[in-house]
């Protein structure tokens, strides 16, 4: 999974993407096909971290962005461009509790658009 480097590439996705969420955290979504050139060609997923200062110190943020990426990688997820927006409170949660909360998410469905794309 690579990573998002751009203000360009965060600010389409917000626009574009699709959006479920929860109350620690939302997650954007958007397919690899059809991405403007400023994307590149990324041949695997590509992962989006925004972690605030009002979710905890640097060690409670940079915990979280390891977890995050730990379950996202290991969620075999289809191909596509997600940001996660962690919210206040999420360093609260245990490991366990977060994985299971972000696998919910990725599950659920969204009103208009279907569901956010899993293998």
């Amino acid at each position: 999974m690579q990573s998002l480097k751009t203000t360009k590439q965060f600010s389409y996705t917000y626009k574009k993407g699709m959006r479920t969420h929860r109350v620690f955290f939302a997650i954007y979504s958007l397919p690899l096909e059809g991405l403007p050139p400023f994307f590149g060609n990324p041949k695997t997923s590509l992962l989006g971290l925004s972690v605030s200062k009002k979710v905890g110190k640097a060690v409670q943020r940079n915990l979280l962005k390891r977890r995050v990426r730990t379950i996202l990688s290991h969620a075999h997820l289809e191909k596509q461009v997600l940001v996660f927006v962690a919210k206040v409170g999420i360093a609260s949660l245990s490991y366990t509790e977060l994985k299971q909360q972000i696998l919910a998410c990725l599950k659920r469905k969204h009103p208009h658009k279907g569901a956010l794309r899993r293998v």
